[in-house]
């Protein structure tokens, strides 16, 4: 929330408050369960690559028990390749790596389908 999907990244003092829960600030990282990272072979702050159909990203694995067993968290706010001085060059963005399917059901986009392979770096 302190990035508000990117659009704070640019102030040096919402990057320095970015990742409370886990003590990040100023990168991104990605969450997963403790169980399912020990089952990958995944521990706390190893480089792992996460790949989609669309695309493929590397960063820091950060474990959290707050992740449900079957699903990653990648903070918005990060990734950018512009926005000034504080933002440029600044960690990975999670939509390079989101399928755009339809929901026939919804009527929308359907991000939420994304299937992503996870593997150390």
């Amino acid at each position: 929330m302190t990035t508000a999907e990117g659009r704070g990244a640019n102030q040096p003092f919402l990057q320095e408050i970015v990742g409370p829960t886990l003590k990040e600030k100023w990168d991104s990282w990605i969450e997963i369960n403790p169980e399912t990272a020990q089952k990958m072979g995944i521990q706390d702050g190893d480089l792992i690559w996460v790949e989609s159909k669309v695309g493929k990203l590397k960063t820091k694995a950060r474990l959290f028990p707050g992740t449900h067993p079957t699903c990653l968290h990648i903070p918005y706010g990060q990734g950018h390749k512009a926005y000034g001085r504080w933002a440029k060059g600044r960690g990975i963005n999670p939509n390079d790596l989101l399928v755009r399917e339809y929901d026939y059901l919804g009527g929308s986009v359907s991000y939420y389908s994304t299937r992503v392979k996870v593997y150390k770096a």
